[in-house]
């Protein structure tokens, strides 16, 4: 099992913490953040993903966090709206 096939999993996944939302949004905003795209696959348990989303927008775009050991952060993007979903990382942890 890897990112993506634990993807399908995650509808019930918590929300990231203040914290980890702050460091999710300040990567995707980065204009560099498009260069950091991977096929990585690692497997993952539950408590190691949590999600950052926006119930309020209607761009249908989710961001999950997978913590992968203490030093490697990975973001999945979502498109809710077309079903695409695109792993960037590693970033090292604030």
């Amino acid at each position: 099992m890897g990112l993506l096939a634990s993807f399908a999993g995650l509808a019930g996944m918590a929300d990231c913490s203040d914290a980890d939302k702050r460091f999710v949004h300040e990567l995707v905003s980065s204009p560099t953040f498009e260069e950091t795209k991977t096929n990585r696959m690692y497997k993952v348990k539950h408590g190691q993903v949590c999600v950052v989303g926006n119930a309020l927008a209607t761009d249908g775009m989710r961001y999950y966090l997978y913590k992968i050991g203490p030093s490697a952060r990975y973001i999945a993007v979502h498109n809710g709206l077309s079903g695409h979903v695109q792993i960037h990382g590693p970033f090292k942890p604030e």
